[in-house]
């Protein structure tokens, strides 16, 4: 069963930068999630940021870093309905469904992340 907490989505917000493969196994399970909407002809886009952190002392360096990636559901006039993300530690997806309507705030659902099939069904009856 999802937990559900009433929230305001503050637009893309950066997390702390995670490393490569963190970010590359998150990814992979966005992408599970991205194969059934777009099995179910919902407009959604995986975003990627890279953080590049460079250190000088005491010898010069560079890591590569990645903001968590996030995909984001679009309706079909372009507004936003959903942002996903995978939790760092938990592999489970958060799910915020974006309300736009100014007396109504949006919902946060977290989703084992096994279940990639219920984030997408949860999208798909909000893009309803």
């Amino acid at each position: 069963m999802a937990t559900i907490q009433r929230t305001v989505s503050p637009g893309d917000s950066l997390c702390d930068p995670i490393p490569e493969t963190v970010a590359a196994a998150q990814k992979a399970a966005l992408d599970q999630v991205l194969g059934h909407l777009t099995a179910t002809g919902i407009n959604a886009q995986l975003i990627r940021r890279v953080a590049v952190q460079c250190a000088t002392s005491p010898a010069p360096s560079a890591q590569s870093l990645w903001y968590p990636p996030q995909l984001v559901i679009y309706a079909d006039k372009g507004r936003q309905i959903a942002r996903i993300s995978v939790g760092p530690r938990s592999g489970s997806y958060l799910v915020e469904l974006v309300d736009d309507r100014p007396d109504r705030a949006g919902r946060v659902e977290v989703v084992r992340g096994t279940e990639a099939k219920r984030v997408a069904w949860l999208i798909s009856r909000a893009a309803a």
